[in-house]
């Protein structure tokens, strides 16, 4: 598979493209699916609606009168308007689901200008391998930083992750016998965290985590798993399991399960004490005859600081870029977005295809899709809409009925869509690596109505105007 990291990987770009027509594809295919599945949903409302207005009609309220005449005109043809209805919840899902994905990749790669997490990474190598000594090395550059650009809470505010990668069946390593786990200090985890901040959590979650650090710090084989890893490789908390490393050769792991991270948070990985894995470390030098492991001086992979401001970013990356400070080998410290930034770098053109061709596109097609289908309704209501004008009603009164009914589909299409859309899987909260959760913003519910409400509009403009221009006197003649 493709790795977005290699930002001069040939051809990446055509593999790209090819994953993102394939995501585009799974992404109609849903919607539609998702469509169908909600469309008694929509005969039902329309439906009550009707009842509720039956019922008030004996008001005697012209503005009655008239919604009953459109929903009527609605429920009388059942597959225009089902049509009709698909084609904007088709739209408005997609377009909702890639605003989403482009506003989390924005999100991920925005710079922020006050207590912002940078990384230490080396600056050649991918993946990086650092010594442990780095990490005090660079608590030790603090020193030289002017006092209010510090980190507030000095070596509290930095975190080091080593990655393990291990499975159960070293022979036939699966993914469904294999964890990936984060390596860090526990006490790290609700301060320095991404998603699993204590401001990131609720009570319950917050009470969770709290008994997980505790047990985790009390035992340095205790993990903690997300509810799909146990899942997937049939486990629960309370067991102990054998891994074989994939990335420390030789080095065997026996873990107890002690809790699970919250729902939606780093979905699919693990996180292990740094100090166990130290000692597996030593452990294979004892095994050895005192020859270290070909990854004991490899071992840490990047480093988290968080800074009081971009000030503090740009003084300590001057320093960590120094040579006379890290040499062996040499690093390079950026802002966790400048990093997601150059991994997104391939999804760049893409992006910007979505965003300025693509969805212009589908705009375009459905507008021309809903004008074809309320068109030819026009056609088929010919008669009706004489007799409409034999009982006094004005051209433009028939033009408004038209694009009312046009707008009323558009309006419950991108509502429906939308809003499934924000609750379903906002309710999963996917986790995409340590990137933060990817979730559907409330705002998407409006601009995915103003889109089904827009693309009506304008694909009922000109069959409106043909309606308009329908004469009674042309169609009774023909019908004689």
């Amino acid at each position: 598979m493709f790795d977005p990291s290699q930002a001069n990987f040939e051809g990446s770009v055509f593999q790209l493209a090819g994953y993102a027509m394939l995501a585009l594809a799974v992404m109609i295919a849903s919607a539609l699916f998702v469509g169908l599945v909600t469309l008694p949903l929509f005969f039902a409302i329309i439906y009550l609606c009707e009842l509720a207005l039956r019922v008030l009609d004996a008001t005697g309220l012209l503005i009655v009168k008239i919604a009953r005449l459109l929903l009527r005109g609605l429920l009388r043809n059942l597959l225009r308007t089902s049509l009709t209805y698909l084609a904007l919840f088709v739209l408005t899902f997609v377009l909702a689901m890639l605003f989403t994905v482009v506003e989390f990749l924005g999100r991920m790669t925005q710079e922020k200008d006050k207590n912002l997490k940078v990384i230490l990474t080396e600056k050649y190598s991918i993946p990086s391998q650092m010594p442990p000594s780095y990490e005090r090395r660079l608590t030790d550059l603090f020193a030289e930083l002017p006092e209010h650009l510090r980190p507030t809470n000095g070596s509290a505010d930095v975190m080091s992750w080593s990655f393990v990668g291990a499975t159960t069946d070293p022979k036939n390593p699966r993914p469904e016998n294999a964890m990936f786990l984060f390596s860090l200090e526990p006490n790290k985890i609700l301060t320095m965290m991404d998603g699993l901040e204590r401001k990131d959590l609720d009570e319950k979650e917050t009470a969770l985590m709290e008994e997980n650090v505790r047990k985790m710090e009390d035992d340095p084989q205790a993990i903690i798993c997300s509810p799909s890893r146990l899942q997937k490789m049939n486990l629960k908390v309370g067991d102990s399991i054998k891994l074989t490393s994939m990335f420390y050769q030789d080095v065997i792991f026996e873990f107890h399960i002690v809790g699970q991270i919250p729902d939606g948070k780093f979905e699919g990985v693990s996180m292990m004490n740094k100090e166990y894995l130290k000692r597996q470390i030593d452990a294979y030098e004892r095994g050895h005859n005192g020859t270290p492991h070909p990854l004991a001086n490899k071992c840490m992979n990047l480093i988290w600081v968080r800074l009081p401001s971009k000030e503090a970013y740009e003084k300590l990356a001057a320093l960590a870029n120094d040579p006379k400070n890290f040499s062996g080998p040499e690093v390079k410290l950026e802002t966790s977005s400048a990093l997601l930034a150059s991994i997104f770098e391939g999804f760049k053109d893409i992006v910007w295809a979505v965003k300025y061709l693509l969805s212009p596109a589908m705009l375009a097609i459905m507008t021309l899709v809903i004008a074809n289908a309320i068109s030819i309704g026009v056609r088929e209501r010919r008669t009706e809409l004489a007799v409409m004008k034999v009982l006094g009603f004005r051209p433009w009164h028939v033009a408004v009925r038209v694009l009312a009914e046009a707008i009323l589909v558009g309006f419950l299409a991108g509502a429906m869509s939308t809003i499934i859309a924000w609750v379903f899987i906002g309710s999963f909260k996917f986790q995409v690596a340590f990137l933060g959760a990817f979730f559907v913003p409330w705002y998407v519910i409006p601009l995915g109505i103003g889109m089904g409400v827009g693309v009506a509009f304008l694909g009922s403009v000109g069959p409106a105007m043909t309606a308009k221009k329908v004469r009674a006197v042309e169609v009774f003649s023909k019908v004689g």
